[in-house]
């Protein structure tokens, strides 16, 4: 049966969009899939090891991140735009990857961790309090000769 409909959907498949499409679809998907790997392998080993300690500080508004005082400079806020906008890409593309294939816990840690609102601390918190991610974050760091993340 199961076998029977793959049959069935590679022939659909086949027969709408051609061979030709199939097969550079596979090979965008593949080549995108090693890019954006080597760019997370990039990010993570130019981290800080002590990247995720927080500093516990009193106060209901503890976990906002500070504005900078210089809002005059446009500069300043085009690149904090641009760095909020990467931060919700890697968020949507780290939810997508919860059920495709990729690094969907990773890739959402680093999107949120561009992104200042509230709660980011506890919600960064949660997802470091997996092995799996702990894990997965010093794997990469040891495969490039790098120290070990420092989580608590």
């Amino acid at each position: 049966m199961l076998t029977e409909y793959y049959t069935e959907a590679t022939t659909y498949l086949t027969d709408t969009f051609g061979p030709n499409f199939i097969f550079l679809t596979i090979l965008i998907t593949s080549a995108v899939s090693i890019g954006y790997f080597i760019l997370i392998s990039y990010i993570i080993t130019n981290m800080d090891k002590r990247y995720f300690i927080r500093r516990k500080n009193k106060g209901k508004n503890a976990d906002i991140i500070p504005k900078r005082t210089s809002g005059k400079n446009s500069l300043i806020f085009i690149i904090e735009m641009v760095k909020i906008l990467i931060g919700i890409g890697l968020l949507v593309c780290g939810i997508i990857m919860l059920v495709l294939p990729g690094q969907g816990l990773i890739t959402m840690l680093i999107g949120l961790s561009l992104i200042p609102f509230p709660g980011k601390n506890k919600l960064e918190d949660n997802l470091l309090s997996r092995q799996s991610v702990r894990s997965s974050l010093n794997w990469i760091r040891a495969k490039a000769n790098k120290e070990p993340f420092i989580f608590d």
